[in-house]
């Protein structure tokens, strides 16, 4: 309910004439909106009869208000939310309620043709436009959930629509190209599936959708239970290092990226990809992995039961030595594959003396019976250090440290 207007009794009685001639009021006032307000003008979805009726009721309300009854908030409510279905501006729909203030209040000045009149007039004038303020801000109000609630509705609907993708559900490669063009995806590049984990509700990806558009690219993202799932349409394949520069600049968890494909067809298959890449992370770092690109960790990612026993079959008695010596050995033996077999580099990434890396393999080779100077050996070993690293989770084999 708006509170009621202080009417006086010549003002009740002016807008009582006024309210008779409600409906050539509102055509003209129609015609005000129109030619002052160019969103209105300009709309293809808003009639002029749907915006007169509108206009009709908004004057009666106010009329309603001006002989001093109560009224509701109804009628600007209704306004509100044609105007955000319609698409108008929500500047346009203020600008046109201060159109029907001024337009009221020179309409009661011309019917005020004696003094007492006006001076009840001038007496109403705040009263009037604090009104004015009231039904504009409730058609606001109403305006603003309107969209929010479109926002909302579109928000579901295109989720639902890459689910469909995701889950091979499109049935044709027409319907899945439909659903592209829908999703604004149907680009001449290839499409990339992003699979981000989710730890604590924290935004893996942030500000993810701006910073790719920035780049050129487009995407489209889904929430799951412990994950985000996006579907990026890349403006020509050499993008695909460009989109995973960008995740990785915001990447607070680890971020699984697919083979580049050229049809949402395939969809399904990419997103498998994406999730396995994510596994060929350590647990607990953060990051991006294209799928392929490392192929012991992705066969340890897509088998993880089978890695873990190949894991324990080789690197077993040095993961059952103390926590303490069983990291120092790992990383030295990690130090030394990432130094591509260099016993001087590995020392200079330990800050230890090549002496002491020496040492260290020997006691891997005697605990292993493997020898990194044995091919067979050392792929063995390798496997299974990758097998470790991937199995970082609390309860499995000891995770090696960074």
């Amino acid at each position: 309910m708006t509170p009621q207007l202080r009417a006086g009794g010549r003002v009740v009685e002016l807008v009582g004439r006024l309210l008779t001639e409600v409906d050539r009021l509102a055509e003209d006032l129609t015609d005000q909106i129109l030619g002052g307000e160019h969103a209105y003008a300009e709309s293809t979805l808003l009639g002029r009869a749907q915006l007169r009726a509108v206009v009709r009721d908004n004057l009666s309300t106010m009329f309603t208000a001006l002989q001093g009854r109560p009224t509701t908030l109804d009628a600007p409510r209704a306004a509100g939310r044609l105007k955000a279905e319609q698409g108008i501006p929500l500047a346009a729909l203020l600008h046109a309620y201060r159109l029907a203030g001024r337009f009221i209040w020179d309409r009661l000045l011309a019917v005020a043709v004696d003094e007492e009149s006006t001076v009840q007039l001038l007496h109403l004038a705040s009263d009037m436009w604090a009104a004015i303020d009231d039904y504009s801000g409730a058609a606001a109000d109403a305006y603003r959930a309107a969209v929010e609630e479109r926002s909302r509705r579109d928000a579901v609907a295109r989720s639902m629509m890459l689910t469909t993708l995701l889950e091979g559900r499109a049935g044709t490669h027409a319907s899945a190209w439909e659903i592209a063009r829908v999703l604004d995806l149907d680009r001449q590049g290839p499409f990339v599936v992003v699979c981000a984990e989710v730890h604590d509700r924290v935004e893996p990806l942030p500000s993810v959708r701006g910073r790719l558009g920035a780049a050129g690219i487009g995407s489209e993202w889904l929430q799951q239970i412990g994950a985000w799932v996006g579907l990026l349409s890349l403006p020509h394949e050499q993008a695909l290092a460009v989109a995973a520069d960008q995740l990785t600049a915001i990447a607070l968890s680890r971020v699984g990226l697919s083979r580049a494909f050229t049809s949402p067809v395939n969809a399904p298959a990419a997103w498998r990809q994406a999730q396995l890449a994510v596994q060929c992370l350590p647990y607990g770092t953060h990051g991006t992995h294209l799928y392929g690109s490392a192929p012991v960790s992705l066969l340890a990612a897509a088998s993880p039961e089978t890695a873990q026993e190949v894991a324990g079959a080789v690197l077993g008695p040095v993961l059952a030595l103390p926590p303490q010596e069983r990291a120092t050995l790992l990383a030295t033996l990690h130090a030394w594959f990432t130094a591509g077999g260099s016993t001087t580099a590995a020392a200079d990434r330990l800050h230890c003396h090549r002496n002491t890396v020496l040492y260290r393999l020997g006691r891997i080779a005697d605990l292993t019976g493997r020898r990194t100077t044995d091919a067979e050996s050392s792929a063995e070993l390798y496997i299974a250090l990758a097998a470790v690293r991937l199995s970082g989770q609390p309860g499995s084999l000891g995770a090696l440290p960074p």
